[in-house]
C-alpha cells in the first residue's frame, strides 16, 4: 500500500480504505469470528487491525470454543514505518489464559525480542 510512505492522493485513499476495513472490538467482525470458533469448537487466536475511535492498533483476539471473546492484546510498540499507521498499546492488554491446551497468550512480531514482555508472558 502506498500510504506507508506517500502523502499523495492515492496514499490518502489507500489509508482511508485500510481504516474503513479495520475491525471494531466488539463489533460485527468479532461476532462472525466468535460464531466461527463456536461452530468449529476451537480456541481461536487471530490477528486483526483494530479500530478504536481515530486510532488503529495491531491486535490479537482470543475466542473461546463457545464463541466468547476472551480478550485481546494490542501491540505495545509499533516499529519503523508502522508508527505512521498504528497506535501504541498501553500495556493493559497482555492476557495469558488457562485453557485445556495449557496457558495461551500472544506477542506480536518484534515483541518477541522484548525481554520484560516475554517474562510477563512466561509468568
Amino acid at each position: 500500500m502506498s500510504f506507508w510512505s506517500s502523502g499523495s492522493a492515492k496514499g490518502r485513499d489507500d489509508f482511508r480504505r485500510y481504516y474503513e476495513s479495520a475491525v471494531d472490538v466488539p463489533g460485527p467482525a468479532c461476532e462472525t469470528l466468535g460464531k466461527t470458533a463456536r461452530e468449529s469448537n476451537v480456541l481461536l487466536v487471530i490477528g486483526v487491525i483494530e479500530r478504536e475511535g481515530g486510532t488503529l492498533y495491531c491486535t490479537v483476539l482470543f475466542f473461546s470454543p463457545d464463541g466468547r471473546l476472551m480478550g485481546k492484546h494490542r501491540k505495545l510498540m509499533p516499529t519503523a514505518m508502522e508508527r505512521l499507521v498504528w497506535g501504541f498499546g498501553d500495556g493493559s492488554t497482555m492476557p495469558v489464559f488457562d485453557t485445556p491446551l495449557g496457558k495461551i497468550g500472544a506477542v506480536i512480531c518484534w515483541e518477541n525480542y522484548m525481554p520484560m514482555l516475554r517474562m510477563h508472558m512466561y509468568a
